[in-house]
């Protein structure tokens, strides 16, 4: 933020820059001090937020006077910054647009460019960018937008000079920062063709129909689609007006290539603004201890140094394992911070973990967009729209992106950044010759250390003095590490674990022949590192010995204190202390508080080591204990997440113990836990613990259905085979009928039925009214999703039946709301309105708000499709205030949608688009593209064509289990 005044200029940083910029946006207007407080802070505000709005305010003040200006005045029940029109950048952006748009509308389209390039020279980096406060990321948004729609009309403007080239080379700038702003794709399309560049005219729609379809589901505009039609046929009318071409137009140009997107930005963008969003911080802390390296390092130095290529940085890094890949990538990562001011992700891939296998890629970008500020809620399902999400969000960044123990290129490939800002650094032990042949990959091989640096990083890890009393064992010491890191590390910390025992004891025994590192002569690396872990093991008291055996046994790579605890059958104190023990062995390393991993070497030799050193009844009984534990605790997680879940008594009983505080800490034990889930799954299979494996379906059902469809289908994939092998009928209907259910909400309706229909029948045979009715309203949701109400009424008035038979109330209630839904997508509304107004009072009986909140949407569904826009609004406002009040959001903005719906058809076009102003402002903060698009486009047309009519908005549907 910079403030400039007749005696000078005073750059503004942190809550400083804040405040006057909230001023400055909301100039000649008084904004209240709790207003201010909040835009700062957001909630929870701070202690005594008005006192420190003050504050800020007097410092502000004595800055801006030291500046010659004497800017902000008090007002109640705030403050203001009076300010004459042309002393803001932003107000004079708008009036020269303003202009530019007149001189358009009156067929002066060069007086239009002349005002739009003197608008956007205003224009300086990112809107808003190192301004700190929770109001930032809408207003940057907004801002942004602002500029865009400026670029996107001058190159209208410039298409109507004849000014093509021009107008390719900022359309194809812009397409490349926003590949799926369709406008501009047409602009740039309308250019191409009348630059006598058809066949790439063609090629940018095909890229944009391809990226829409892979990451949306869906076409391109219709507009679009004409485009494309009439440049297929040489429409003559597309043919420019009479003007003086432009030389640049009559260039050769190649006719089979796409153009290629400009190096630098156009003159009135200097930097790409950044979308909003976390800066990630991800690095593992740098290693304590490291030597050498200096030939990689400078390699890696050179790699990013290098201005010449406009294709993305890879260095992938490879050698034995232990040989200290990631040691070097994260070192040398810390040592270069400040290159990647935008952040920096980092994924361990697992890629030779030994038991569980590769990290999927999809796995890794769902973290990645985690990180990234994508909510769960608006994750993409497939792995195709996910790392197309990842690159368009990292486009332009500085971003340093560390993909850790990676196993082929296959596993990265979906987790390259496409933008040449980036930077990536990957490790394996293989050397991935492919990235090479593909991406110009620069790859680093990794050799032992020499042993003088051997010598020097042993020295550095020894205490100096011990070291220095006895040279000749410390030579021993190197002699037998081969260079290798982690064997080094490892010796270091088992003499430090007896720092009264002299080094000689540890170097005769490695001098042994039965003790002896003799895989070191081999070069292979598993016989290489077995005698040190030999060694380290051996010098573990017997409590701490057992437990790293047993910690081998678990076929995932980490492990929180509450799981090894189960494991080892010891209090969690206790199992707290032997871990702490494993630790100072360097045999284990607490990634953060509570939660442990092991390398997977190290992993490896301990599940040896536990096949010889524990009896099989022990093994059997430690992966027991562990497969229970973790079957109760995501019961219990479930059930704070869906206390009135149907028939979950009937699956858990009910438990004395709480283990979370509320649904936001049950919600953080399955992200943290969601892969070890998996893996105590497939491990409960390995053992034929088929009860663990369906209940483990069932508890896991309740996360994985929110935002992990394929998950969800495999989890009750292995459900149901454990189900047909426990032979238990109502089991297999339970099976079945959330196999169904899990397929129908991932938009496979087909095979859902198929599996709900088998439930169905198998609950009749068994006379369960409950099970048949639950089946029932699935069924129904699953005939919705393939948008056939007809076929879906019969089975929700089913479960209405059974539920009045089975006298519960409140299933009840969602049973009508369902058959309230399903009479008003059919037309019937009269009948439609009498079951959701059954439910609503039935809900409103029970408190249950969520199905209050559902029903009283399908009333105003109903009302609007009635033309009772009044009484529209009415059930919407409800709505709209119930689900605020439950922090729902997500459906809200839906709800937002449908007012704005509503008062279009009304004809009070000013609410219209407030509402629906407000429904965009929350999908772009939910990262909803598909649904900010399609506001936006209502918008647009409100403005283009005020009388015509919005289509209704979608709707939920009935309330699903």
């Amino acid at each position: 933020m910079e403030l400039q005044t007749g005696s000078g200029h005073v750059v503004l940083t942190g809550k400083q820059g804040a405040l006057l910029t909230i001023l400055l946006l909301n100039a000649n207007h008084v904004v209240s001090v709790r207003r201010l407080a909040e835009l700062l802070w957001g909630e929870p505000l701070p202690s005594s937020p008005s006192s420190r709005v003050r504050t800020l305010v007097s410092d502000l003040r004595k800055t801006c006077l030291a500046a010659g200006d004497d800017l902000i005045h008090t007002q109640r029940p705030g403050y203001l910054v009076r300010l004459e029109p042309d002393r803001l950048d932003l107000t004079t952006f708008l009036d020269r647009v303003t202009r530019a748009r007149e001189a358009a509308a009156e067929g002066d389209p060069a007086s239009a460019v002349i005002r739009y390039d003197e608008a956007l020279s205003l224009w300086r980096g990112a809107p808003l960018e190192g301004v700190d406060g929770s109001f930032v990321r809408a207003e940057a948004v907004r801002l942004e937008e602002l500029r865009l729609q400026a670029v996107e009309e001058r190159a209208s403007a410039l298409l109507a000079t004849g000014r093509h080239a021009e107008a390719i080379t900022e359309l194809t700038a812009v397409i490349t920062d926003h590949p799926l702003r369709e406008p501009a794709h047409g602009q740039l399309m309308t250019a191409l063709h009348r630059s006598g560049r058809r066949v790439d005219a063609l090629a940018v729609y095909r890229r944009l129909r391809d990226r829409v379809s892979a990451e949306l589901g869906l076409e391109p505009a219709s507009e679009l689609q004409r485009l494309h039609q009439r440049i297929l046929t040489s429409d003559s009318t597309l043919a420019p007006a009479s003007t003086t071409p432009d030389p640049a137009d009559t260039a050769p140009a190649p006719t089979d290539t796409p153009p290629e997107p400009p190096r630098s930005q156009p003159r009135h963008a200097p930097r790409r603004p950044v979308a909003p969003m976390p800066v990630p911080r991800q690095l593992p802390a740098p290693p304590p201890h490291f030597i050498g390296r200096e030939r990689e390092r400078a390699e890696l130095d050179r790699l990013v140094g290098d201005s010449t290529t406009n294709s993305v940085a890879i260095a992938a890094i490879s050698g034995t394992g232990g040989m200290g890949k990631t040691s070097l990538a994260v070192r040398w990562a810390h040592d270069n911070l400040e290159l990647f001011p935008d952040g920096q992700l980092y994924v361990d891939l697992h890629g030779f973990d030994p038991t569980s296998g590769p990290l999927p890629s999809h796995v890794a970008l769902r973290h990645f967009l985690g990180s990234l500020g994508v909510p769960a809620a608006a994750m993409p399902v497939g792995e195709v729209a996910q790392s197309g999400l990842y690159r368009s969000l990292v486009a332009g960044r500085r971003l340093l992106v560390v993909l850790d123990n990676a196993r082929d290129v296959a596993q990265v490939e979906p987790l390259l950044p496409g933008s040449p800002s980036c930077t990536v650094v990957i490790t394996s032990r293989n050397r991935l010759p492919g990235l090479n042949a593909t991406r110009g990959a620069n790859l680093i091989g990794l050799d032992a250390l020499t042993r003088a640096e051997a010598h020097r990083l042993l020295r550095r890890q020894l205490d100096g003095s011990r070291a220095a009393e006895d040279p000749d064992s410390v030579a021993i010491l190197v002699e037998h590490t081969g260079g290798l890191p982690l064997a080094i590390g490892v010796l270091a910390a088992r003499a430090a674990m007896h720092p009264g025992f002299p080094l000689s004891v540890l170097a005769k025994e490695l001098s042994n022949p039965s003790t002896r590192l003799d895989a070191l002569q081999t070069g292979d690396l598993n016989t290489d590192l077995r005698a040190t872990f030999t060694a380290s093991y051996e010098a573990l008291d017997a409590a701490t010995a057992r437990l790293i055996t047993l910690l081998g046994l678990t076929p995932w790579p980490d492990i929180s204190l509450r799981s090894a605890a189960a494991l080892a059958g010891l209090p969690t104190p206790r199992t707290r202390v032997l871990l702490d023990h494993l630790e100072a062995a360097n045999l284990i390393h607490q990634r953060r508080p509570g939660r442990y991993r092991m390398h997977d070497l190290v992993r490896l030799y301990a599940a040896e080591r536990a096949q010889s050193d524990r009896p099989d009844h022990e093994r059997a009984e430690a992966l027991t204990r562990l497969i229970d534990s973790y079957v109760y605790t995501a019961s219990v997680a479930d059930r704070v997440l869906d206390p009135g879940r149907p028939l979950a008594t009937r699956i858990f009983p009910e438990r004395a113990r709480d283990e979370f505080e509320d649904a936001a800490s049950a919600w953080a034990w399955f992200e943290d836990e969601q892969l070890s889930l998996i893996a105590v799954q497939q491990l409960a299979v390995k053992l034929g613990m088929d009860e663990a494996v369906w209940r483990l379906a069932w508890a896991m059902d309740t996360y994985h259905k929110r935002c992990q469809h394929e998950q969800r289908i495999e989890s009750w994939q292995r459900a149901l085979s454990a189900a047909d092998r426990l032979g238990h009928r109502n089991t297999r209907a339970f099976a079945h009928w959330y196999l169904g259910y899990a397929y129908a909400q991932a938009s496979r309706a087909e095979d859902g039925l198929a599996h709900l229909l088998l439930a169905l029948n198998l609950f009749e045979q068994d006379e369960d009214l409950a099970g048949q009715a639950h089946t029932s309203h699935t069924l129904g949701f699953a005939w919705l999703e393939r948008g056939e109400p007809a076929s879906a009424l019969p089975h929700v008035e089913n479960a209405l039946r059974l539920q009045r038979e089975l006298q519960d109330p409140r299933w009840e209630a969602n049973a009508l709301s369902a058959a309230g839904w399903c009479h008003a997508k059919l037309g019937h509304y009269s009948t439609a309105q009498a079951y959701c107004e059954q439910a609503l009072r039935l809900f409103q009986r029970y408190e249950d708000r969520n199905g209050e909140s559902a029903t009283l949407d399908s009333l105003g569904y109903i009302a609007h499709r009635a033309r009772r826009h009044d009484e529209a609004l009415g059930y919407y406002g409800r709505c709209l205030e119930l689900r605020e009040s439950l922090g729902n959001a997500y459906q809200a903005a839906d709800t937002l949608v449908r007012i704005g719906d509503v008062h279009q058809g009304s004809g009070r076009l000013t609410a219209a688009r407030r509402a629906w102003q407000q429904a965009l402002d929350s999908y772009r903060e939910q990262r909803r593209t598909v649904e900010a698009r399609n506001v936006r486009e209502k918008i647009r047309r409100l403005a283009v064509r005020p009388s015509s009519a919005a289509r209704p908005a979608g709707h939920g549907g009935p309330a699903d289990h």
